[in-house]
């Protein structure tokens, strides 16, 4: 995932440095990794009114979302993602896997189409995410 623009009069960072945004979402992900979530979703929550095209932080916010069973709000989090970052397929299957738990397989196999083109084309390469296309794809057909 790609880190914050680097424009260097971007009004949306609210006079943090681009290498401070990039900073903080580390050690936000950090903690999101190391299970220390309420420290990171201070900080991803932070980060997605500071930066609001940030993409990966909002991914984190929908991670966190879904940990606590707050699917609607997954949801949410990761179209934000989308809006941030139309082409990223790690929010796109957030967005399937998200819309399958709620029921909603329309918004979910449009995604899932998009995602399945992308990996056809060769533009995904990275294994987890084909990987986790391939079970979110049985979801969707055995329901």
């Amino acid at each position: 995932m790609e880190l914050p623009s680097r424009k260097k009069n971007d009004p949306s960072r609210r006079g943090y440095s681009v290498d401070e945004v990039a900073d903080i979402y580390r050690l936000g992900k950090l903690w999101l990794e190391t299970g220390q979530h309420k420290r990171a979703e201070a900080l991803l929550h932070g980060l997605n009114e500071v930066v609001p095209d940030f993409a990966p932080a909002w991914l984190g916010t929908a991670f966190l979302h879904a940990q606590d069973g707050e699917y609607q709000g997954a949801l949410q989090a990761s179209m934000n993602a989308l809006r941030a970052e139309p082409e990223m397929v790690e929010a796109m299957l957030y967005v399937v896997a998200t819309s399958l738990t709620l029921g909603d397989l329309s918004t979910a196999g449009t995604y899932l189409g998009e995602v399945g083109e992308a990996i056809e084309s060769g533009k995904v390469v990275n294994q987890h995410a084909v990987r986790f296309y391939k079970m979110q794809l049985a979801r969707y057909q055995a329901r």
